[in-house]
């Protein structure tokens, strides 16, 4: 009988063990769980370059039209789990870096451009075996050959060593495996300084793309919870923005040499802005709002003087009055938010400016990108464009928020 009690005291003291250790066998899973689910791509793209302007038209070096090109990119990311509220409410978008290299078949004037940029996904929909969505990508591009008066005369799209580059597109992934997936998409991609350095037409491309990734980890169980209405709340918004504003002035006049480059004054201008801006976040995702703008641009009524010789360069002198070089502009705002980031909008009118020489255009665009801090402190930037596709100046902006419900 003793041993029988001993019997069945040791395998209630095992069998309270086994609990145990099961316990601490379900905590240390939990621990294990992925910090993330990193992943690593190569996409390639062939496609289209957008005959915007005559230098891409095929008045060239070569005397033909640049209108093909390649490029691929390898690219790290991180596929958000779930873990906060804005990735159910993105539908688990995901986040990265990339390297992108193109080819021009034209490295003598255009280079070999290389960029490096941030990137941010968001799926449509979801399905078990596949995704679609779109790709917004924000970044740098090094490696052009820029316009030279003598060296590279024709090159009229790019007038730096560095520009932005931007990229959107639409994709559908397949998922081949619970880490390899195949990739289709079809994007847009954008090359421009923001008129920091003239010439500046820019480049625009479109082109399909092929992509293959790979996750270190499997994929995780995705499942999208309902979040609670978004707490609206109002904001006051007050930054401070600056900028170079690059002008070329050329002489109008005929040269005595017509085998040399026409004078031109390259002249670098100070850009200051000062803006205001009651917004209301209505959604987790928008926000609207409306402001003032008050700039400095030493653009604005400056004086050119032009030598009889078309080969010399014009003098430049700037606006001798502040108020000459001052604008006073109202703005609608709108900002599509993603945690503490937010893609922002401005769509302007000038109500006072010195109607001189050099005036800017009444109607006005701002877009960009700020982020948010913890102390309401934000930083960002924002080109300040007219016509929706003419850069005149990257806004590098400093801003703090004062907000209530």
């Amino acid at each position: 009988m003793k041993i029988i009690v001993v019997i069945l005291l040791v395998a209630f003291s095992w069998q309270l063990n086994a609990q145990e250790v099961n316990k601490k066998d379900s905590t240390s899973t939990e621990i294990k769980k992925p910090k993330r689910y990193n992943f690593v791509t190569a996409r390639y793209h062939a496609g289209r370059v957008l005959a915007t302007n005559d230098f891409l038209k095929g008045e060239n070096e070569t005397g033909e039209p640049i209108d093909f090109y390649q490029a691929i990119n390898f690219a790290y990311g991180v596929q958000t789990d779930g873990s906060k509220e804005w990735h159910h409410i993105f539908n688990f978008p995901y986040y990265g870096v990339s390297i992108y290299t193109a080819n021009f078949f034209n490295v003598d004037e255009l280079g070999t451009p290389t960029s490096i940029y941030g990137f941010m996904g968001f799926p449509f929909k979801r399905w078990k075996k596949s995704m679609w969505g779109y790709e917004l990508g924000f970044g740098l591009t090094y490696n052009w050959e820029p316009y030279d008066a003598y060296t590279n005369p024709f090159n009229v799209v790019i007038g730096s060593y560095r520009t932005v580059y931007i990229d959107a597109n639409l994709f559908y992934q397949y998922h081949l495996s619970p880490r390899w997936d195949i990739r289709g998409s079809f994007g847009f991609t954008h090359f421009s300084n923001g008129g920091t350095k003239k010439p500046n037409s820019g480049i625009n491309l479109l082109s399909p793309a092929i992509e293959l990734s790979y996750s270190f980890k499997d994929r995780p169980l995705l499942v999208r919870e309902q979040q609670a209405a978004y707490m609206q709340h109002y904001e006051v918004a007050l930054q401070f923005g600056a900028g170079a504003r690059n002008i070329l002035y050329d002489n109008p006049n005929d040269p005595s040499d017509p085998n040399m480059p026409k004078g031109t004054a390259d002249v670098m201008h100070s850009y200051f802005n000062f803006s205001g801006a009651i917004l209301k976040q209505s959604t987790w995702r928008n926000k609207f709002g409306a402001g003032l703008d008050i700039t400095y641009d030493e653009t604005q009524n400056v004086t050119v003087t032009n030598p009889e010789d078309g080969n010399q360069e014009p003098t430049v002198v700037f606006a001798d009055k502040l108020s000459k070089k001052m604008m006073l502009g109202v703005f609608g705002a709108y900002e599509f938010t993603i945690d503490r980031l937010s893609i922002a909008s401005n769509i302007g009118i000038l109500v006072l400016r010195d109607k001189g020489t050099n005036a800017n255009p009444l109607l006005y665009q701002k877009f960009g990108l700020k982020y948010h801090f913890k102390n309401d402190l934000y930083a960002g930037l924002l080109v300040r464009a007219h016509n929706f596709s003419v850069a005149e100046v990257i806004e590098w902006n400093l801003g703090y928020r004062i907000k209530w419900h």
